[in-house]
């Protein structure tokens, strides 16, 4: 054979070679599977993902730093203060900064807006009405999302008056309005205090108006101060995003307003507790979706060494959370490659009927798990395999004794 020609076959195969190794390493970051903003690079066997300033953390930036909200921040052990929560933990709502309140029996979360302040408005012939928008701290989504998963939400609606009306009588043209609601919101023509389309005041509802020809106070157009001021407590009419004040041009008119913050408080997600006291109790969900990345989080307390968390199975793929022994939680699962699990071995008995914490994740990159405050165990994904996560079973929560147990949703 021409030793010229065996070279040449030697080098195309070669280059061959080394091109196919390129074109599997510009697919690591092709689609990335950095979430939330997260920096990908790459080299030859594996890829990186940096997540400095997106919020979140972890191999592929999936997991929020921060907690779902201030019931949690409450439970523990801080006090009030602004905290950054983050509403839907790794789903797709960015984290928040707002005022965590928790010196009363509630823990209330404190969004505020552009104008909280009593504010007055100067009669002018020019100005027939006065019309303010009020622009909050969080997103639309942000919002959305607080007043959704909360138990109770309020903002106080408040106007003080001499000679200003607000809404006149019951049959005639409303002087003044506001805006609430989901985005744009709708125009509501009640307010703080009495009931959503009542044309009243919370003076009109407890029957002890000024005027008794009157729902509202300001409505009998004194020509003395006086006040109409309540809560609005409907939390599908929240927030108030504006409102228009009507009679004010009168000479000798004479109006001041306040919308408050937005308040919140009771967490449904955080609050949402079961108690297991039997071997045989359990809940089941609708099948656990976590193909590429996957996060679960939740508080137990039990008196039993051992028991199962949580458990979804597919064909041949499962999950599965459990209390292995009293000093001992293990997180297995299998994506087609074998079995693999990560042990967090405490020290301390977690069946003392106290409150602890299981976080645990797996991405296409590691799996990882934590117990209250005890150092996290990691353990990496083979660097060739199968990645994606396929169960086709329902999620499966208890089967163990004396356990309850706080579920925080996961994503």
């Amino acid at each position: 054979m021409n030793p010229n020609s065996t070279y040449h076959t030697k080098c195309k195969s070669e280059e061959s070679l080394l091109v196919s190794r390129d074109e599997h390493a510009a697919f690591r970051c092709s689609p990335s599977h950095c979430k939330h903003g997260g920096r990908c690079t790459q080299s030859w066997s594996t890829f990186h993902c940096n997540c400095s300033n997106s919020g979140y953390r972890g191999a592929t930036c999936h997991s929020s730093k921060f907690e779902r909200s201030c019931e949690i921040y409450k439970h523990k052990g801080n006090t009030s203060g602004h905290f950054y929560i983050d509403v839907d933990g790794s789903g797709p709502i960015k984290p928040q900064l707002v005022y965590c309140n928790m010196t009363v029996d509630q823990t209330w979360i404190v969004i505020q807006h552009n104008n909280t302040e009593l504010t007055t408005v100067q009669a002018s012939p020019d100005t027939n009405q006065h019309f303010a928008n009020f622009h909050y701290q969080s997103e639309e989504k942000q919002l959305s999302a607080i007043i959704s998963q909360s138990e109770h939400c309020e903002q106080e609606l408040s106007y003080h008056c001499r000679r200003s009306r607000l809404f006149n009588t019951l049959d005639g043209a409303p002087f003044s309005w506001w805006v609430g609601g989901p985005a744009p919101g709708q125009i509501q023509n009640y307010w703080g205090g009495a009931v959503p389309g009542s044309r009243q005041c919370m003076c009109g509802l407890q029957d002890n108006c000024l005027d008794s020809s009157f729902y509202c106070n300001c409505d009998a157009d004194y020509d003395l101060w006086t006040d109409d001021s309540g809560l609005v407590t409907h939390k599908e009419i929240l927030p108030v995003r504006s409102l228009l004040l009507g009679d004010i041009h009168r000479p000798g008119s004479e109006a001041a307003y306040r919308v408050g913050p937005l308040r919140c408080h009771g967490d449904q997600n955080f609050w949402n507790a079961a108690f297991f006291d039997k071997e045989t109790s359990y809940l089941h969900f609708p099948t656990f979706h976590g193909e590429l990345n996957a996060d679960i989080s939740f508080l137990f307390k039990t008196t039993s060494s051992s028991g199962l968390f949580l458990e979804n199975l597919g064909i041949k793929d499962f999950i599965r959370i459990e209390l292995s022994s009293s000093t001992e939680v293990v997180f297995s699962f299998d994506v087609g490659n074998g079995p693999l699990e990560v042990k967090v071995k405490t020290g301390l008995p977690l069946n003392d009927n106290r409150w602890h914490r299981v976080q645990a994740e797996r991405n296409v990159k590691e799996a990882s798990l934590r117990v209250d405050d005890f150092p996290a165990t990691i353990q990496e994904a083979p660097s060739d395999g199968f990645i994606h996560l396929q169960l086709n079973s329902q999620l499966f929560i208890g089967e163990t004794q004396r356990f309850e147990f706080f579920h925080m949703p996961s994503a």
